[in-house]
């Protein structure tokens, strides 16, 4: 039999197996299949592409998606060179990578297959594929909760499918009722549900494969509609047909596992969850078969994903729940052991994440993973005052924190130490800008009224391959540089040893970390280390945020009544007594140090109140601001401010400042995209003139002004300055932050739109050792969980500045210039960069009328990151007087030769 042949009846069988449910003879028979193709020989290009690609559906359904996705990557490869890069036997390459990526929790990469997928369809003909993308992206809209536009997709799907006769539509059904069960739309649901379950048994008889999901979805509706009687006869019925098709090793039983676990939790029988948990622990893991409870896989047992998470936390609350029944420690120790295995499965998925809006999203939605975590380890820290738990609390504050900054900063520096070459480097560089460059097409060009769909599929086919064409490169560092890897997974954060030798005597660093019910607070000094425990009503305590937040970043002051008075005073007086009551002792001749957690970022310490505002009177001037106090800085976690901490006097480079001050007198409203810079508008700004050459005659320094201050200059020397200096408007993107960006002048440049976007900006490279974003909502942007506030400064802490003074809101031009001129004149007699900015900030005090000393005008402005001083008062000096000399020397040999010529002649 010729090898053409052979391979068909080897792939017929498979295929046989297959659609009979005979998974594990299916397998074999592939196997057989990829051997004989890997002989040699064959002539039929088609039937190795099916082969290729039905072995790799195969592969995803019985649950080993690793080497599933091996297979559509060679599958990808094999079309390419046989077919060419536009073919159409490509789509189902792209679905099923898709799914892969899907099923991983990466979205954003997922959505990137199913888009490049329905690019390939031609849309004068009919494709039986259409149905799968509309389906698949469906999926991702529902996983991001967008339940409404979810549903439309599975609708459009299911219509799509009723077209197409040969597809089976019972999926969709399925998912259509799990979007009415989102929606509380219970009888729809329940109507969906069933029908979806009908369908599959008429079809394919009462143990088809497709049964379990559709099962386990209904036994999960019956829960939440309290029909528990239910619940556990459909939860048998699904694991009968995963067990008769899968077996028990695979991710479909380890789920339906899991749920029988979360049915006896919620019957508060916390033994019997426990063993389902353990039960679907074993079943997703091919190398872990130990039912003890009290043993969990190893990391080397496992591999990363969601589907692992899915079941350890629910395993570490019942455990936590246990502690409650049985008032044993071991139980609770064990609850905590379990979240330091979450926490790790966690930094391993972040890091295989290759896009930063997948990594958001892990934060996002892991937040609560360590605010549980944390709750533990301090209540284990109050019943045994072991240090350890007091330490380990900390350590999870610092992980839920700035963790995709922390995970990039750690890429970067793996790239500087790990061995890869610069040219590497900077071709590397170059694909992440031409990313974020097609990135923003599509973005602006979907924001249009009328978008031109022509040009987005084109830009979207670009982008795809630059991503593709990353992603290898990643993989490359990866394999090729051991050193590379070894850093670039290294999550360490800072242990509280290491972060009091960095502390000075003077200084005190709080940390919070905030959940539904309790406030946090680190306390540590060179010499001590505390952490407390306050019960809280978190909508009270957001209100108290939003309501200083309101008051101060307003700038209309028509309506600045007393009653407007009396809510600013009242909410930043309970403010304080929340997070600094009880520490005035500590607090006294110390600098602050700031780790806030979520949406205490929004507002600066400094004006908060010490002491109870007379509510009968108005006097701003005089209130007891924590500013008059303490100098304050902040910081997006204890380990980025610290870790890599290095202080030096003098200059990182020859140049000392670099200021830009643009001009606004022409501006074109076509840039104004958001409707926070509609709302605000692109006014021109007189005072940011004054306010670089006010700072130029403190410090000597290169301005860029009016026509001079562009995009291109900026970029062409922002690399080679000790300090940047940028006085200038911005858009504030809320919903993409990714998108906000610094506004330069606007030429007729082709190459730069004279728009610094916040992508960009990461994708540079600052020599600076400060920047001062003196430009109005620096600081301010979207929050994040498990990230903080998305906003232009953080672009600069990750493009290598350690020092960013940023402004929380809209600043005042005049003040701002008033502000930036003291801060400078501070820094240059050598105090460190929160000391200058108090200092400046007390002296406009000094002299502000009754409107102008409202904290608006003067608390915006906050520093992150770095605080050593740039200038040594005592060099500065000496190199004063030796100009002075110099200049006297130079002048007494001058006049000395001028009265020798005269007296010679």
């Amino acid at each position: 039999m010729n090898p053409d042949s052979l391979l068909q009846e080897q792939f017929n069988r498979a295929v046989g197996f297959l659609r009979k449910g005979e998974f594990d003879y299916s397998v074999q028979s592939f196997e057989n299949a990829i051997g004989t193709i890997n002989q040699g020989g064959l002539v039929d290009k088609n039937l190795i592409y099916r082969t290729y690609v039905n072995f790799g559906v195969l592969l995803n359904r019985v649950g080993d998606r690793k080497r599933a996705l091996e297979f559509y990557t060679i599958s990808e490869t094999f079309t390419i060179e046989k077919f060419g890069g536009i073919s159409e036997k490509l789509i189902p390459i792209y679905i099923n990578k898709g799914n892969i990526f899907n099923n991983y929790g990466d979205l954003i990469k997922a959505q990137n297959y199913y888009e490049k997928a329905l690019s390939l369809i031609d849309p004068l003909k009919e494709s039986r594929w259409l149905s799968e993308i509309n389906h698949n992206l469906g999926v991702i809209l529902y996983k991001n909760g967008n339940y409404s536009k979810s549903l439309d997709y599975y609708l459009r799907t299911l219509k799509l499918k009723k077209h197409n006769k040969f597809q089976s539509s019972s999926t969709t059904i399925n998912n259509i009722g799990n979007c009415y069960k989102k929606l509380g739309k219970y009888q729809d649901a329940d109507l969906y549900y069933k029908k979806g379950i009908s369908i599959v048994k008429g079809e394919s008889g009462s143990n088809y494969y497709l049964l379990g999901d559709l099962y386990l979805n209904y036994a999960v509706f019956q829960d939440e509609i309290g029909s528990s009687d239910n619940v556990l006869s459909y939860l048998n019925l699904a694991y009968q047909v995963y067990d008769i098709n899968f077996g028990t090793k695979h991710p479909g039983t380890a789920h339906c596992l899991k749920n029988f676990g979360d049915y006896y939790f919620k019957k508060k029988d916390h033994l019997n969850a426990l063993k389902y948990y353990q039960k679907a622990l074993i079943s997703e893991l091919d190398n872990f078969n130990n039912s003890t409870v009290y043993i969990n896989p190893t990391m080397d047992e496992l591999d990363p994903q969601l589907s692992i998470l899915e079941i350890l936390k629910p395993k570490a609350v019942t455990l936590r729940y246990l502690y409650d029944k049985t008032n044993s420690i071991s139980d609770l120790d064990f609850s905590l052991q379990t979240y330091d295995l979450c926490l790790d499965i966690i930094d391993k998925i972040r890091i295989a994440y290759q896009d930063e809006e997948s990594k958001f999203a892990l934060s996002k939605n892991e937040k609560e993973t360590y605010n549980q975590a944390i709750e533990i380890a301090v209540k284990l820290y109050q019943l045994t005052k072991d240090v350890k738990y007091k330490e380990k609390a900390f350590m999870y504050s610092e992980r839920s924190k700035s963790a995709s900054l922390l995970s990039s900063l750690n890429d970067v520096n793996a790239k500087n130490f790990g061995g890869i070459s610069t040219e590497l480097q900077e071709k590397e560089t170059n694909l992440k800008l031409d990313i974020a460059r097609y990135r923003e097409l599509v973005h602006d060009e979907r924001r249009k009224q009328i978008p031109d769909r022509d040009s987005i599929s084109g830009w979207q086919n670009v982008l795809f391959n630059l991503n593709e064409e990353y992603n290898q490169m990643v993989l490359r560092f990866e394999e090729d540089y051991p050193e590379y890897y070894a850093l670039k997974y290294d999550t360490k954060t800072i242990d509280i040893e290491e972060l009091q030798s960095r502390l000075s005597d003077n200084d005190l660093l709080i940390e919070y970390s905030i959940s539904d019910s309790a406030l946090f607070s680190f306390i540590i000094t060179k010499s001590s280390f505390e952490v407390e425990r306050e019960k809280i009503v978190k909508d009270s305590f957001d209100y108290h945020l939003e309501e200083v937040r309101n008051c101060l970043k307003t700038n209309d002051f028509a309506n600045n009544s007393v009653a407007y008075y009396q809510k600013y005073t009242k909410s930043a007086y309970l403010l304080y007594q929340h997070l600094l009551n009880g520490k005035d002792s500590l607090l006294t001749g110390k600098n602050l140090l700031i780790v806030p957690d979520d949406k205490m970022a929004y507002i600066p310490f400094g004006a908060l109140l010490k002491k109870e505002a007379d509510s009968t009177t108005m006097n701003y001037r005089n209130l007891e601001y924590l500013i008059k106090y303490n100098s304050i800085t902040y910081h997006n976690s204890a380990t980025l401010g610290f870790k890599n901490h290095s202080s030096s006097y003098g200059f990182s480079s020859n140049k000392s400042i670099l200021a830009f001050a643009p001009s606004y007198n022409d501006i074109n409203d076509s840039i104004l995209f958001t409707e926070r810079a509609y709302r605000d508008k692109l006014y021109p700004l007189p005072g940011v003139k004054e306010e670089v050459i006010n700072i130029s005659k403190v410090i000597h320094g290169d301005l860029f002004i009016d026509d001079m201050a562009t995009e291109a200059n900026f970029k062409a020397n922002s690399g080679d300055y000790d300090v940047l200096h940028l006085a200038m408007h911005t858009i504030i993107d809320d919903e993409n932050p990714m998108y906000s960006k610094l506004v330069f002048t606007q030429n007729s440049d082709s190459l730069q739109d004279g728009l610094l976007n916040t992508h960009e900006i990461y994708n540079m490279n600052f020599n600076a050792r400060m920047v001062v974003l003196s430009a109005c909502n620096t600081g301010d942007g979207k929050l994040l969980k498990g990230e903080g506030v998305m906003s232009l400064a953080r672009g600069f802490f990750y493009a290598g500045c350690p020092s960013v003074i940023m402004t929380l809101w809209t600043v005042e031009d005049k003040t701002g210039s008033n502000l930036m001129s003291n801060f400078y004149t501070f820094l240059s007699h050598g105090l460190k960069k929160d000391d200058a900015l108090r200092q400046a900030k007390l002296e406009y005090l000094k002299t502000a009328d009754a409107l102008k000393s409202h904290p608006y005008f003067w608390s915006g402005y906050v520093t992150l990151g770095d605080v050593d001083p740039l200038y040594d008062d005592g060099l500065i000096h000496k190199l004063m007087y030796f100009a002075f000399g110099s200049v006297g020397i130079i002048l007494f040999l001058f006049f000395r030769k001028k009265f020798k010529t005269k007296a010679v002649a």
